[in-house]
């Protein structure tokens, strides 16, 4: 009873839901492939249009896998993906109820008509897109679909104004070399970039993309990418270093020059930033039109420090003169007025009444009177400690906002 059951149940389904099982036989394929390709005469060097005066439409996609490496040295960008390319093959249809209904075939890329499509701004080496071993899907209304898997290594145009914090932004130029614009048609399509397999690069991140196509002179689509330099590690290894630096070269005029160390120690953080220049100038394009701004800092921090390296040389010249034989003259006694009044003191030194006649020669006195070379020295020093130390902040201030703001 059980299985006329089961029997009876089968045979009603059967009835309601028909359904049509066709197994589908290499025979089948092998007769399909010798009808379009020796029956019908296939010929992958003609355009897949019976109208050879009208222009083949292609779609193109690009399917980002991953940036490998970005050398702003070299101005080249690597990376992975694949273009999705799609166009009607007129010679490449078939009745599919015809061939046991066959609907869609794999085929060599080699054995049919595809657009030579290369990357025009390539860095290295120009090739084709694609191998032998590729294969491309047929359906059978002519509907074409290759999707050449490439490493892709292109050139790349640098800004470094705003380094480590810049934004670059590179394009792909890809282009039907032997076909004009009035024989083959470059259509970007309805996905654009595709970012679904992208795996994150570890020292960009991709911000944006974007597709433009054109088909004046020449049949090109463009996809570009935006990439953000990630810029913690010369944050870390660059940037604060230098800053540290900069702020110990103003803390040289706190040592006495009697200690006579002020020079080699002046002398060592200039070097100290020069090997942070050098390191620097490393990691920028060598041909770049722009200056970057943490070079322009480190410059600026370069100078400051030379200055300080000649001032501290001048003062050990200067402290030692005899103020008996060669008294402190009126330039030097301006240091001395603005030291006092950064440091808030007054000069109030008892002068004989009798040798002053005015209140202004009672100040003149007051400020003259036993003010010997090394207390001049002295005065210098605390003037330009605090310049330096408020020149070293407005810069890192200013130039550090702008590179931060200033490509976003």
């Amino acid at each position: 009873m059980d299985t006329n059951a089961a029997l009876l149940r089968f045979v009603l389904l059967s009835a309601l839901f028909p359904t049509n099982v066709f197994c589908q036989s290499g025979k089948d394929v092998n007769s399909l492939l010798t009808y379009l390709f020796t029956t019908e005469g296939y010929n992958k060097k003609v355009r897949p249009l019976t109208d050879q005066s009208q222009a083949v439409d292609i779609n193109v996609d690009f399917f980002l896998n991953s940036v490998i490496a970005f050398d702003e040295q070299d101005e080249s960008l690597k990376i992975s993906g694949f273009l999705e390319c799609s166009w009607t093959d007129e010679y490449l249809t078939w009745n599919s109820s015809d061939h046991n209904n066959i609907s869609e075939l794999f085929i060599p890329q080699d054995d049919i008509w595809k657009p030579d499509i290369s990357l025009r701004n390539t860095f290295k080496s120009f090739t084709g897109l694609g191998a032998t071993y590729l294969n491309a899907y047929v359906s059978s209304a002519g509907d074409v679909r290759w999707n050449p898997y490439q490493v892709l290594e292109s050139t790349c145009s640098i800004d470094i104004t705003y380094f480590p914090f810049d934004t670059q932004t590179c394009e792909l130029k890809f282009t039907a070399w032997s076909y004009s614009s009035d024989q083959v048609e470059l259509n970007k399509g309805n996905k654009g970039v595709q970012l679904e397999e992208y795996v994150e690069n570890s020292a960009w991140a991709l911000v944006g993309t974007s597709t433009r196509e054109t088909n004046t002179d020449e049949a090109a689509v463009f996809f570009a990418l935006k990439l953000k330099r990630r810029p913690n590690f010369y944050i870390i290894n660059a940037i604060l270093p230098v800053v540290f630096l900069s702020i110990l070269n103003s803390f040289t005029f706190l040592l006495p020059v009697s200690s006579g160390e002020r020079a080699s120690y002046a002398v060592t953080v200039f070097l100290s930033l020069a090997v942070f220049l050098t390191i620097v100038a490393n990691e920028l394009p060598k041909n770049s039109q722009k200056t970057s701004l943490l070079s322009v800092y480190l410059m600026l921090m370069n100078s400051l420090s030379t200055f300080i390296v000649i001032l501290s040389i001048a003062e050990v010249r200067i402290a030692t003169r005899n103020a008996n034989t060669k008294p402190v003259t009126k330039g030097y006694m301006t240091f001395i007025k603005i030291s006092h009044f950064i440091t808030c003191k007054t000069c109030k030194k008892s002068v004989t009444p009798a040798k002053v006649s005015t209140p202004k020669a009672r100040k003149r006195l007051d400020l003259e009177d036993n003010i010997t070379w090394t207390e001049a020295v002295d005065a210098i020093d605390i003037v330009f400690f605090w310049f330096s130390l408020l020149f070293t902040f407005l810069c890192t201030l200013i130039l550090g906002a702008v590179a931060v703001n200033g490509d976003k």
